[in-house]
């Protein structure tokens, strides 16, 4: 199954209401794993959305099956700072152009007045975009065609947001700087066990869930954990998860 960024945003944004019992069938199969790890974080599923491009803001718009989830859509900078004093949204998607005004300067003074809001910008292919955006100070960057055209690359996003920390989309890995050493080192090899266990810690399962689903001891679960850790270079389960998410390590599909 094939979602939008609104899609997706629309379909979280409602699951983290205050009653999940009628959300919770759909979330087991196709949002469970993803929904396990925003619904524990303080991410605020509104989003407000700048571009000098309307044709995209239109097409984000369409995505929106709840559409009120659209804090403003605005094409200026100075637009976008009186609505964020107003609306407060949690998600700020904007793209580099603006009609008026510099996107990735807007994303940072956007935490002057928001400041838990989480930034993703937006980029088409033009590789001085990229390496810019990849550059700034914010929270995500995805091209234009994984937002209409994704399947698991915005769930990983939110998951890696959800941790509190940076997502660059495998799309832009080959557009990043040679500096940038989470991409540029190859990522390492893993026994079959171990890619087992971070699957199903991507999937959000706690050690002794793992040794339940894995027919081990939860001794053997630790120690495999251990190992995992060092190859990765991680040193808790959360830097595991989002070394996988960046890597393209995990195997998890159908979220």
């Amino acid at each position: 199954m094939r979602e939008s960024m609104g899609t997706l945003i629309d379909a979280l944004a409602t699951a983290s209401a205050m009653n999940l019992l009628s959300h919770m069938t759909r979330l087991r199969g196709m949002l469970a794993p993803t929904a396990g790890w925003l619904l524990s974080s303080e991410i605020r599923l509104s989003a407000g959305f700048v571009s000098s491009r309307r044709l995209l803001l239109y097409g984000l718009y369409q995505s929106l099956q709840n559409r009120r989830r659209a804090a403003f859509m605005v094409t200026t900078a100075a637009e976008a700072m009186e609505q964020l004093s107003l609306t407060r949204p949690g998600l700020l998607i904007l793209t580099p152009k603006l009609e008026q005004g510099d996107g990735l300067v807007l994303a940072q003074q956007a935490r002057a007045v928001v400041p838990d809001i989480r930034t993703i910008v937006l980029c088409d292919q033009d590789e001085d975009d990229l390496l810019e955006a990849n550059r700034a100070d914010v929270d995500a960057v995805v091209t234009e065609q994984e937002c209409f055209d994704v399947d698991q690359q915005l769930r990983n996003m939110l998951i890696s947001l959800s941790l509190g920390r940076r997502y660059r989309s495998r799309a832009m890995q080959r557009y990043l700087l040679e500096e940038e050493q989470g991409w540029r080192d190859p990522p390492p090899e893993l026994t079959p066990r171990e890619h087992q266990l971070m699957d199903l810690w991507v999937q959000g399962l706690g050690d002794r869930d793992v040794a339940d689903r894995l027919g081990v001891s939860y001794g053997t679960v630790r120690s495999h954990g251990r190992t995992l850790r060092k190859k990765l270079g991680a040193s808790t389960r959360a830097e595991v998860v989002l070394k996988a998410l960046s890597l393209g390590l995990s195997r998890v599909t159908g979220f």
